[in-house]
C-alpha cells in the first residue's frame, strides 16, 4: 500500500465537465508502454499529453503528443487535474502511482490490471496489458457513454478513499 499526502494539492481544474485531453503515463520506450497507450489515447479524439521522462526515444517529440516539462509532484498533481482521460498500459508492474493519482481526481484511467492501484481504483478499466482490442473498446465507451464515464470517475474516487486515503494509514500508526 501507498499513501498520498494531499494537503498542498490545489487542482487547476475541479469541475470534471471542464476537463479535456488525454494523459498517457509514459513515453514510447517499452518499459512504460507508451506506444500502446498512445494508440489507445488516439481513440478519444482529444489532444494527447505525456509527462517528460528520462528515457524518450529518438524523434519522440515529433509525434502529436504534448510533453509536459519536468515538475515536482505537487505541480504534477495540480496539472493532472485538468485531464479528462488517462491511459497507462505500462507492462512493467511497478508502483502504480499514475493510476492512483488519476483516481484521486476521478480521471478514468485505462491500464494494466496487474498493478494494484489500477485494479483497485479503476476495476472497470483494467485490462491485460496485451489486450489492445479491449482497451480500445473501453476508450470508445468512455468517450460515447456519459453514464459509463461518470460511473468510472465516481468509482475511482470512491475506491481511492476506500483503499488509499490517509485515514486508512493513521489507524495503523
Amino acid at each position: 500500500k501507498t499513501v498520498m499526502i494531499t494537503d498542498e494539492i490545489k487542482p487547476d481544474v475541479i469541475d470534471v465537465n471542464e476537463r479535456s485531453g488525454v494523459m498517457i503515463g509514459g513515453n514510447m520506450v517499452r518499459w512504460y508502454g507508451g506506444f500502446d497507450s498512445y494508440i489507445i489515447a488516439q481513440e478519444f479524439g482529444e489532444e494527447i499529453y505525456a509527462p517528460s521522462m528520462g528515457r524518450k526515444i529518438e524523434r519522440e517529440e515529433e509525434m502529436d503528443i504534448t510533453h509536459l516539462p519536468y515538475m515536482n509532484w505537487i505541480n504534477w498533481m495540480n496539472n493532472l487535474s485538468r485531464f479528462k482521460y488517462a491511459v497507462h498500459l505500462m507492462p512493467t508492474v511497478a508502483a502504480g502511482t499514475f493510476s492512483l493519482n488519476c483516481a484521486y481526481f476521478g480521471i478514468p484511467c485505462i491500464g494494466n490490471e496487474k498493478i494494484d492501484p489500477q485494479r483497485l481504483c479503476h476495476p472497470d478499466l483494467s485490462v491485460d496489458v496485451e489486450d489492445i482490442a479491449n482497451a480500445r473498446k473501453l476508450a470508445k465507451k468512455l468517450k460515447t457513454d456519459k453514464d459509463f464515464y461518470t460511473h468510472c470517475s465516481n468509482t475511482a474516487k470512491l475506491n481511492y478513499v476506500e483503499n488509499y486515503h490517509i485515514s486508512k494509514f493513521k489507524e495503523k500508526f
